[in-house]
Parts: C-alpha cells; structure tokens; sequence
C-alpha cells in the first residue's frame, strides 16, 4: 500500500499572543548565534524564512526587519551591533512588537535584559519570547522574565566556566588544535588539515618589521614607513599602528614557540584581563612554524625593554638626540633651553634640573654647563672616527665582547659595530641612522664635555 505524506502546516506560537491594539502592529525579529559557522549562520536564515512566512500570512502584522548578531556573545549587548541597531529603531517609533526565540537569545546578562524590557515597556513595545511563551508586558511577565534571565546568565557562567576548564586543560596538555590563527600576521591554518603554516604574502612584512626596529627605528616609525608604501593589514582598508607593531614585535609565535593563558575572562560577565601571576602559563617551544629566528627574537625583547626603560623622547632626522641625552651628576635628560642673549635668542643643550630650577638644586653640585646644539653630532662623528682610526686597540675589546663578556644584546650590538666599521669607515659628517644602530646614549659631564656610550659597552668623552 502506498504511503500518503501530508504536510502540516505549524506556526510559532506567536499566533495566540498578538491581541492588536490597532489594526497592524510593526513586527521586528531578533536572533543570535554564538559562533560564525555555516550551520549556525543557516540557523539565522531558517529563522528569517519561518517568522517572515508566517507575517505575512497574518494580515494584523506587518514585518519590520529580522535584526541578526552572529557569532557574537549574549552577555554584553553593547558589544551586539543589531541589537543595538534594533533599540534604537525602537526608540524612533518603528517597532511594536520583537520576537526572538529565547530569553538566552535576547540576553545572557539579566540586567542588560530587564533593562531595555523595562525601557521597550515604557514605549508601549512588548518583546514575546517565543521558548518561554512569555509577554514582557504582561502583568506577571517581569517576574517570570526576571527568574529566566538569572538562569540563562547562570547557565552562561556554567558554560563560560566549563569552556575555560576545557581550555585550559588543553594549555597543560600543549594543544595547540584550538589556538587562534585568524589574527596572526604572517601565520594561518589550514580549515581542512587544521595545520598552522606560513603566509608568505605576508611573512616578509614580518621580517621586516624585526630588521627595522633592531636597525634603530622605532615603532611609530615602522608603521608610519608600512602605511607610506601601501603595505596592506589584515583588514581590507585598515592602517598600520604603533600597537599593531608592537604587538608583533612581542609576540612569541613568530619564534616558533606558543604561550598559553596570556589573558584571561574573571567571568561570562567580565572582560578578558592580563594574566599577570592569577593563572599558570603554559610555554610549548617549537610549536609551529617560526618566521622569526629564535635567537633574534630574544634579542628583540631584550632590545624593546632597552628602550621602554629609557624613554624619554622619540629621536627623529630633525632631532637627533632628544631624549639621548644625560647628565652625568643627576641623570635627568639633557634638553632644548633657549635664552635671551645680546638682543637675540640662542637655544643649547642644557640638564633638565637647570631649567626646572628644581627645590633641591643647592643639594646637587651642579654649575651652569651648557653646549651649542651641533656638540652632540660632532662629539659623535669625532668617536666614531677615533674608535675607526684606533681599530687595532678596539677591535680586540669587541670581538671578546660579542663571544662571551657581555649580555645577550651587548654580544650583539658589538658583532654588529664591528660589521659596521667596515661598512661606514670614516664619517665626513654625521650619520643619523648609524647613531641609531650604535650609539646608546650621551653624558653630560661637569667639564661640559659629553660622553658617548655606544651599545657595544664603550665609553668615549670628548
């Protein structure tokens, strides 16, 4: 015997609780998912198909628009843009009616919740939660809202708790299946495989990020020369920042290696904080893929905390030395003091607490040293060429620097001077660049000589 099929027709139960108070009230569909997958992002669709179906098959109601946040989380809905677009369109008088499948859909944070209920309340807007088959304009509809909203934040904590255990037991584990490779430059994974690999559109930016700022630029610099030849970012349009180059001078996965639990959420309602000692760390080494040489990369952390410790001003081609400038009796920095001098103004170098005529300055046996502006570039061109023209009594001293007396860095710095008194030999006149990539810093001493103090350790006053 063949089988008949028939198709029943089933409508959400939104049908038994418009009771218009005119003859057509404007219907507006809220939905969210918590993950961008394809099979979510159907769901929305679906969504879209079944409540428009069923306005239009209504002639008291008149469909508005289905406002849709997708892979976004319900606990903030600052951070829910439709949502957000959806409440204002409120507010301007363009809805009278929201459906959505589910308190947890609405919102996962009770206060958020009740409070735009409230407010839609006071606007004459019910919101009808289709799951819970609740009015918020009935008379027992904020009670009962009330109970549902504190569960589904409940339950978004559970849940919230519960994927962080997840996590973390696969941060001790060193499984690297879940980590996050959309927004790493110069790194992605492969969506079939799961494999991380090495974008190689994007990997040389990456290195010459790292060459840069060992070269002495620094990071406004970098970004500045990035954004100046069209360098695109990840985001279609978007531009270089300082943060962004930052952020991937310091990251750790560019060596290959991958530390776990760098941040962390207090809670489903809380936002995600700087781990510093609340939760373990997890470092797995050669991890994935390195762009970055691994010792260059610790050579490069050593080298930023360098110059965080003395920032004190960016240098520039204008102005070479601000902020590289000290003095020898209290250590402040040296900088710009103009002055009235024979009817006309003169500007020298001159200590900090000079200027700012500080409380304390009969406690520090300061005089009134002062240089001419040029000193600094010609006391630099003068050590340079004497370091070039001694090569035979300091090339020993660097060379035992740069293979075991010194630090990480000052090897570096040292194998790197003895490169570059080959490449520049004598300078004829100053060479900015090459005052970056040698010269730490200048003392200003009693005598109203300067000293300079290159990277490789040596000490010159002049």
């Amino acid at each position: 015997m063949k089988k008949i099929i028939h198709k029943i027709k089933v409508y959400p139960k939104v049908e038994k609780l418009y009771e218009p108070l005119y003859q057509k009230r404007r219907v507006a569909i809220y939905a969210r998912v918590s993950t961008s997958s394809d099979e979510q992002l159907n769901s929305i669709e679906a969504q879209r198909d079944y409540y428009l179906k069923y306005v239009e098959e209504r002639s008291d109601l008149i469909f508005v628009r289905l406002y849709a946040d997708e892979g976004i989380t319900g606990t903030s809905a600052k951070k829910r843009p439709q949502f957000m677009a959806m409440i204002e369109d409120c507010r301007a008088g363009k809805i009278d009616v929201i459906v959505t499948k589910s308190v947890s859909r609405f919102g996962r944070n009770t206060v958020d919740t009740l409070s735009y209920t409230r407010e839609l309340k006071t606007l004459g807007i019910d919101v009808y939660f289709e799951k819970e088959n609740l009015h918020s304009i009935s008379p027992d509809g904020e009670l009962l809202l009330t109970l549902m909203a504190a569960f589904a934040e409940s339950e978004a904590e559970t849940m919230s708790e519960n994927i962080a255990w997840g996590f973390r037991k696969r941060y001790a584990e060193g499984n690297t299946d879940s980590l996050p490779m959309h927004n790493v430059y110069g790194l992605d994974r492969n969506t079939v495989t799961g494999e991380i690999f090495i974008r190689e559109d994007e990997a040389p930016v990456v290195r010459r990020i790292y060459y840069e700022f060992m070269t002495g630029v620094n990071t406004q610099q970098i970004s500045n020369h990035l954004n100046e030849d069209g360098v695109p970012t990840h985001r279609k349009g978007a531009k270089w920042h300082n943060k962004t180059v930052i952020n991937i001078l310091q990251n750790e996965k560019y060596c290959g290696d991958v530390l776990f639990q760098k941040t962390f959420s207090p809670g489903a309602l809380c936002r995600c904080k700087q781990n510093r000692g609340e939760l373990p760390q997890y470092l797995l080494r050669d991890a994935i893929p390195a762009i970055i040489d691994k010792k260059q990369w610790e050579i490069t952390q050593l080298e930023y905390a360098r110059r965080v410790k003395q920032f004190y001003g960016q240098p520039s081609p204008e102005h070479p030395f601000t902020g590289r400038i000290f003095c020898g009796v209290c250590g402040r920095t040296v900088v710009h003091s103009s002055f009235k001098s024979g009817g006309s103004f003169k500007t020298w170098w001159r200590c900090s607490t000079k200027v700012t005529r500080m409380t304390k300055l009969d406690d520090i046996p300061h005089d009134d040293s002062r240089i001419p502006l040029e000193r600094p570039a010609q006391v630099f061109v003068q050590s340079w060429n004497l370091i070039i023209s001694k090569r035979q009594q300091y090339e020993p001293r660097l060379k035992k620097i740069a293979d075991k007396d010194g630090n990480l860095l000052t090897r570096y710095h040292a194998s790197e001077m003895l490169r570059l008194m080959d490449e520049a030999g004598k300078l004829a006149e100053f060479d900015y660049p090459l005052s970056l990539r040698v010269l730490d810093h200048m003392e200003l001493q009693l005598d109203g000589k300067l000293t300079a103090v290159f990277l490789s350790g040596i000490r010159l006053s002049i």
